[in-house]
């Protein structure tokens, strides 16, 4: 039986609200910097949540010229950022790749919805057709990032957009690594992008109630697992990675930054119609991911972990891990970086898998700032406030995706470095 392919990440490219770039990223991670901050971009007096996670002087002109880029959604622009990013990071050079075994991915959840469908439909109710710019249906699809980021890069294999909510960067990850096992490529460029900060999409989601009503000051609004909390605070940004086949990647002497051990996913669908139907589909995931990646409980020294400031997902969060993980749960270090940088929705598990590979690399866990008061029922290690040195070798990513989807993903560090 021919044995499966080992697959591995080699770049990271990071444009997200605490930076852009994979070091300023990491840099304010590890040093617990929040980038959450009031809300500039429109007037937030209507609504009960008034703060967000921006991304922050983004020139799209440093990475596209202006005037391909300028009808661009904001999403699309993050998308291409992020991934020459990337490229840069791995020091791959495509041209020297077989253009049809190179391929790319991009998610998202909101695509265009938020900045170029509104556009167009302020317009459209102000002058009607003729004030549309004729590229607003192309540019508000899903699939726009990966058009763009394809045509920047010359990127000939399949270009693939996924679409699963807060699950979205994980399985993008997993569609890579899958394309790169079967092999039907040796590279695939793959993350995810958001731009939900535009007022039409953050009305629609201020009105689910989900949105974190503590706000003075802004920076401490997102807090995951404490006691205070009161919903998430949105983010938004791009990560993608560079992903490659093993040998392919030792070939040409690349840093190996985390070696993809297994996934897993759980579907609350398919569970009885009860309260703990999240948690038994997440804890499936979980165990599913230990099962691929042949690890136990005691393998795992990490969990970059969902946390989105909600009360009942944290509480799943934790439960799920208790459950997957038996009496190993008390001594894994648990942290969530949305406390830093807010919820990226698409892009969140995408940034989780950033964090992950840096703290693989460096042997530093980020925190979850903001940890004042412990919630009795979210009662593991969540690594408060203060960043921690640690012998990570094997971590764990979880994410839930509205609608009931749970993607697991288990990283691994190697010995190639």
């Amino acid at each position: 039986m021919k044995s499966k392919r080992r697959v591995v990440i080699t770049g990271l490219g990071v444009v997200a609200p605490n930076g852009i770039g994979k070091d300023a990223f990491w840099e304010n991670l590890i040093a617990g910097k929040s980038a959450v901050d009031w809300i500039t971009s429109f007037d937030t007096t209507p609504y009960p949540c008034k703060v967000a996670a921006e991304v922050r002087d983004f020139d799209p002109s440093a990475f596209v010229p202006a005037r391909r880029s300028r009808h661009w959604g904001r999403f699309s622009q993050f998308a291409v950022a992020a991934g020459k990013l990337a490229l840069e990071d791995s020091k791959i050079d495509l041209a020297r790749e077989l253009p049809d075994r190179v391929l790319a991915c991009v998610g998202t959840a909101i695509n265009g919805t938020a900045d170029v469908y509104e556009r167009a439909r302020v317009s459209f109710g102000r002058v009607g057709l003729p004030g549309i710019h004729w590229t607003s249906p192309t540019e508000f699809a899903a699939n726009a990032p990966i058009t763009h980021l394809s045509t920047e890069l010359r990127i000939r294999g399949q270009g693939m957009t996924i679409a699963s909510a807060c699950a979205t960067g994980i399985d993008a990850i997993q569609w890579a690594c899958s394309q790169i096992q079967e092999c039907k490529g040796d590279v695939v460029l793959a993350g995810s992008t958001e731009a939900p900060l535009t007022e039409f999409c953050f009305a629609g989601i201020c009105a689910a109630g989900v949105l974190s009503t503590f706000d003075d000051p802004p920076l401490r609004a997102a807090r995951p697992y404490e006691r205070r909390r009161s919903g998430m605070v949105l983010g938004e940004g791009s990560s993608m990675c560079v992903v490659e086949e093993m040998e392919h990647a030792l070939d040409r002497g690349a840093y190996i930054y985390a070696e993809i051990l297994g996934f897993g996913s759980g579907n609350e669908g398919g569970f009885p119609a009860r309260n703990n139907a999240s948690e038994l589909s997440l804890t499936h995931a979980i165990t599913s991911a230990l099962r691929a990646g042949d690890a136990s409980p005691n393998d795992i020294d990490y969990v970059n972990a969902h946390g989105n400031s909600l009360v009942e997902y944290d509480r799943v969060d934790t439960r799920a891990l208790r459950a997957a993980l038996g009496s190993a749960a008390d001594s894994v270090p648990v942290s969530s970086i949305k406390s830093m940088i807010g919820h990226a929705l698409g892009a969140a598990a995408s940034f989780q898998l950033a964090a992950t590979c840096l703290t693989l690399a460096h042997s530093v866990i980020p925190p979850t700032i903001n940890y004042d008061e412990p919630d009795p029922e979210c009662d593991l290690d969540y690594v408060p406030n203060h960043a921690r040195i640690a012998r990570v070798r094997t971590a764990l990513i979880n994410a839930h995706a509205a609608g009931g989807t749970h993607s697991v993903v288990l990283l691994g560090a190697t010995d190639t470095r």
